[in-house]
């Protein structure tokens, strides 16, 4: 490198605050630097002169390195981050209501969820996403050994889920969720991942998540699905796949039918054939689902002397929050939430790059899942199942998951603008 070409790139790098951009800066500058000089090089002068001229044409290294530094410095997604606060905040209003807030044993753990859920949540923000771009092999032997040991030793099941219950902390196989949305966003950006790869490593993976949890199975398939549909892979094989993978599932399916439990029977019965009257007078069926909804009027009941609503911090924390607080309350908790992907979408949108986009794809379906599968069970759009409203039902593991979640959202926009840029094109002429 040439001396005068080193103190230019110094130059313009002592303007450069973040260390991530002034390695993106340098190799970019070099980049235009050799193109200019190839250019007089094809004019017939010596490279050292063709150098020198390079690095002239380039302009004010200072002037550079300002614009270059405004441009490309780390950015907050302060919106998203709001969203984020808020729908943690609101997460403590069905505590409040149902009284738990003044139990140590509840709030203390609360408190400590959300505090975890914002540590995940920023530190994750400061990490470099594109240093895992190449490690998908990586994540996906972490994932399946985190599920293997689970599926081995899980002591306790929950709602027909295997936990395996340390203490009050309770690991379930939600967590393993991440280790793949990073693993099959490293496969599926690769032009040199096969169809057949993808088959037999989504088989054994799904193999493990069906011996924990049905719910979390179907979050993994449909993130799954659609990571692949927005990847390099070939459309007309994808369908073929995606129609066999179809199939398979219908089959484990049909077979898991003969083994689920009957309150599980019972929970799908009871969606496909709502109006037969076993359901309609259970104890707590779809009837009196739609009965506390509509009861609850604008600005709810205040009160749950007179009702009891089973899982009403989990599982049912949207129909318990209706309830207590009212329509207008229900409406804001689920604009906030909608907010959220929403801005995920607008975020992807805006990129060029395919491993951003196939996290993000990824992301905004594992939320998505979520939230729909959620408040659609309440309004009987779905069967009742174990699923979480995110940050707002109580519990360790879908917090940390979807701050993990909202983690890979604000570090993939902090480095939205690591890209190439038409700012030295204007300078070069």
């Amino acid at each position: 490198m040439g001396e005068q070409r080193k103190s230019f790139l110094e130059q313009v790098q002592s303007q450069i605050k973040s260390k991530e951009a002034k390695a993106f800066v340098s190799a970019e500058l070099h980049h235009h630097l050799n193109e200019v000089k190839n250019y007089w090089l094809q004019k017939g002068i010596s490279e050292e002169q063709a150098d020198e001229k390079a690095v002239t044409q380039m302009g004010n290294p200072i002037s550079i390195g300002r614009n270059l530094n405004r441009i490309h410095r780390p950015k907050v997604d302060w919106l998203t981050l709001a969203l984020f606060v808020a729908a943690l905040l609101l997460g403590f209003l069905p505590l409040l209501s149902q009284g738990y807030i003044h139990t140590n044993h509840f709030s203390t753990y609360k408190i400590a969820f959300v505090v975890l859920g914002g540590i995940v949540a920023c530190g994750i923000m400061f990490v470099d996403y594109r240093k895992m771009a190449n490690k998908g092999w990586l994540f996906y032997v972490l994932g399946s050994l985190f599920l293997f040991l689970l599926t081995t030793n899980f002591n306790t099941v929950v709602e027909g889920q295997g936990v395996l219950k340390i203490g009050p902390l309770k690991i379930e196989g939600l967590m393993a969720i991440p280790f793949f949305l990073m693993a099959w966003a490293g496969f599926f950006q690769s032009n040199r991942f096969k169809m057949w790869q993808f088959l037999l490593l989504f088989v054994l993976s799904s193999y493990f998540f069906l011996q924990l949890s049905l719910t979390t199975l179907f979050i993994y398939v449909t993130m799954t699905f659609t990571m692949i549909w927005w990847s390099k892979l070939k459309k007309k094989a994808i369908w073929i796949v995606l129609g066999s993978i179809s199939a398979l599932v219908a089959t484990w399916g049909g077979i898991g039918w003969m083994t689920v439990a009957y309150y599980q029977k019972y929970r799908v019965l009871s969606f496909l054939n709502p109006y037969n009257a076993e359901y309609l007078t259970s104890k707590f069926g779809l009837l009196e689902i739609h009965h506390l909804l509509v009861g609850a009027g604008w600005f709810g009941k205040h009160s749950f002397a007179d009702q009891f609503i089973p899982e009403a911090h989990t599982n049912f924390v949207f129909l318990s929050f209706t309830y207590y607080y009212g329509w207008l309350f229900a409406a804001i908790l689920i604009v906030v939430l909608c907010l959220v992907a929403l801005r995920i979408m607008f975020i992807a949108r805006n990129l060029n790059d395919t491993y951003s986009e196939l996290l993000l794809a990824g992301v905004v379906m594992v939320y998505t899942v979520q939230l729909v599968g959620n408040v659609g069970m309440i309004v009987g759009f779905f069967p009742m199942t174990n699923m979480s409203l995110p940050f707002i039902s109580y519990g360790l593991m879908p917090i940390l998951l979807n701050a993990f979640l909202i983690g890979i959202v604000l570090s993939i926009y902090r480095r939205k603008d690591l890209m190439v840029t038409n700012t030295l094109h204007g300078n070069q002429q």
